[in-house]
């Protein structure tokens, strides 16, 4: 297995440990044999993800971001809700 940042744990001891697991909302690499199987992580740090692959994914969102980041445009404020972020 490679080297990884996160604490790893085995699959029958997260199974044992998930309620803990859970309380201490910390990034856990679940192995079976070495190899990653699966990944436990806080909801928060989920969210973030999706929302950041989101971004990712609409093309007028990354133009926007492109434009902003050469300068090209003046701040604005994304509505999270909507699914074009109010651009």
């Amino acid at each position: 297995m490679g080297k990884t940042t996160y604490p790893t744990m085995t699959v029958t001891k997260a199974q044992v440990g998930l309620p803990k697991l859970c309380r201490d909302k910390r990034t856990v690499l679940i192995t079976r044999q070495d190899i990653p199987v699966s990944v436990l992580l806080p909801i928060e740090e989920y969210e973030a993800l999706i929302e950041t692959m989101d971004l990712l994914a609409n093309p007028k969102a990354m133009r926007t971001l492109r434009s902003a980041q050469t300068n090209k445009l003046r701040y604005r404020t994304l509505d999270l809700e909507d699914e074009n972020f109010g651009l």
